[in-house]
């Protein structure tokens, strides 16, 4: 389970990294060239953090990871700081980073920075509420890399992409119903940022439909 897992979860990270490379910014969204800065940030807050608990604060992992018997006792901030510290140590701090970095910077060039920070919350807390049920206890800046994947996932199947853009796409949300399926935290992350990436793709589409219409 633990290598088809792995694979699942390179197959949704890289294939929709090569979807979100095939997609435009459209609407609002911030020009390519302009820094992404909710990236830059989000990169901060979870490089910090991290490298503080790796090696100075080890106690930072229990104070802030996903737990739920202490978010059932009233540490509900627990559900957002969790994204902040790493569960896999240095191995899952370089690839989340990584990851972040890439993904990040795709989906902000794609919808702005205000579009990405409500994608990157919508996943990290629907995903952590899910994992409450999957995964209890845990942490790591992982479901916002997913929440971002399946939402350029998405966003390549819904507007007018070349086919070499749409298979990765459709790769990728096929993993992330087999993750779903197999009850992996990731799955429920991915799949909100899927929902989130089409809620703010299809308004966009149907404004160009009416456009070439008129």
């Amino acid at each position: 389970m633990t290598a088809l897992l792995s694979v699942l979860y390179v197959v949704l990270l890289v294939t929709a990294a090569t979807a979100g490379g095939g997609l435009h910014p459209a609407g609002p969204a911030a020009p390519a060239r302009r820094p992404p800065v909710a990236t830059m940030v989000a990169f901060a807050l979870t490089a910090v953090p991290s490298l503080l608990q790796l090696t100075l604060a080890p106690a930072l992992f229990e104070a802030l990871r996903r737990d739920r018997a202490a978010i059932a006792d009233g540490q509900l901030w627990r559900l957002v700081t969790s994204f902040a510290v790493q569960d896999s140590g240095w191995p899952g701090l370089i690839f989340n980073l990584i990851a972040l970095a890439v993904l990040g910077t795709l989906a902000e060039r794609c919808w702005g920075p205000a579009r990405w920070v409500a994608i990157a919350l919508a996943a990290q807390l629907l995903g952590s509420l899910w994992g409450l049920v999957v995964q209890p206890v845990g942490a790591g800046t992982s479901l916002v890399n997913f929440g971002l994947a399946g939402a350029l996932a998405a966003a390549a199947l819904l507007r007018e992409t070349a086919p070499r853009t749409r298979v990765p796409a459709t790769a990728a949300l096929i993993a992330t119903l087999t993750l779903l399926a197999l009850a992996d935290i990731h799955g429920g992350a991915a799949l909100t940022g899927a929902l989130a990436g089409a809620a703010l793709t299809i308004p966009h589409r149907h404004r160009r439909i009416d456009h070439r219409s008129a």
